[in-house]
């Protein structure tokens, strides 16, 4: 890696008060998961690692509810999950005993909403769409989804389950995409540009959600330090945010920009290899 510049939510494993509490927050797409296959194969060492250590590892992602849930089986973890850009974030019930605040009981998850519903954001978005050349994942079939991401079927649909934002592939221009952001703020919605689409969404970003995970964390006197990891655009919040911000290179498109005065780790192998060499790295110094 590179180096440049009470009744509280409590977790069943809360450490001593005062004590440092590591957590590593990720995107998932291009960053712990390979951007064409989806594996995180590289990186499943240092994910046994972390357990072993007792670091949460938390997806803060673009990804959605069903797709965190599948993920995190099939990893064998059982941490909090962010979903749809910062727009809800979903704490485990076997790990934390009451609601975080602002939570509520969804499952075998408590629930923090912080971004629109689904419905709302499709109802503000109606009138402006026609306008501007963009196709709604929404509006797309599971082939299509399939074609435009690499996804099979059942992955295609758990992608298409959205709660809180509405995915776009933008086919229109430049200037036209921020005439679009303008129209989307005069209703209350923002954008963020993945790796992939465009998401239309309310008021909130993966940085925020970092924050209020960060929070819950530290409830108990720990003093907590993040690490977070992404490679796009939509996660140049969440970087700026954390302790120790680490940009994992991609092969399909350059870094974003951080405006932070912390080092940024910069990786030095794209995806899920680059992923765990910079925490590896980074453990090392903790």
């Amino acid at each position: 890696m590179t180096n440049t510049d009470d009744n509280k939510p409590r977790p069943l494993d809360t450490q001593r008060p005062d004590e440092r509490k590591v957590i590593v927050v990720t995107d998932l797409d291009g960053t712990l998961l390979d951007h064409f296959s989806y594996s995180a194969e590289p990186a499943m060492a240092t994910i046994r690692k972390l357990q072993k250590q007792r670091i949460p590892l938390i997806f803060n992602t673009s990804k959605t509810l069903a797709e965190c849930e599948a993920l995190s089986e099939k990893l064998g973890l059982s941490d909090p999950f962010i979903v749809e850009n910062g727009s809800a974030t979903y704490y485990p019930k076997r790990r934390f005993r009451s609601a975080p605040p602002g939570g509520t009981s969804h499952g075998v998850y408590w629930q923090v909403v912080a971004g629109l519903g689904y419905e709302d954001i499709r109802e503000r978005l109606a009138d402006i769409k026609p306008g501007y050349r963009m196709t709604a994942l929404s509006d797309s079939s599971l082939g299509d989804i399939c074609a435009a991401t690499g996804l099979n079927m059942t992955a295609a649909r758990r992608a298409q389950n959205r709660q809180f934002s509405e995915p776009l592939i933008w086919q229109d221009s430049d200037a036209a995409l921020e005439r679009f952001r303008e129209a989307l703020a005069q209703k209350g919605l923002s954008t963020l540009r993945g790796g992939r689409f465009l998401h239309v969404l309310g008021n909130t970003d993966k940085g925020k959600a970092l924050t209020a995970v960060q929070a819950v964390y530290g409830r108990d006197g720990n003093n907590v330090v993040s690490i977070a990891l992404g490679d796009g655009d939509n996660d140049i919040a969440m970087l700026q945010a954390a302790d120790f911000p680490v940009l994992i290179r991609s092969p399909a498109h350059a870094l974003p920009e951080l405006c932070t005065t912390k080092p940024v780790i910069i990786s030095d192998e794209t995806g899920p290899a680059g992923w765990a060499n910079s925490i590896n790295g980074l453990l090392k110094t903790l």
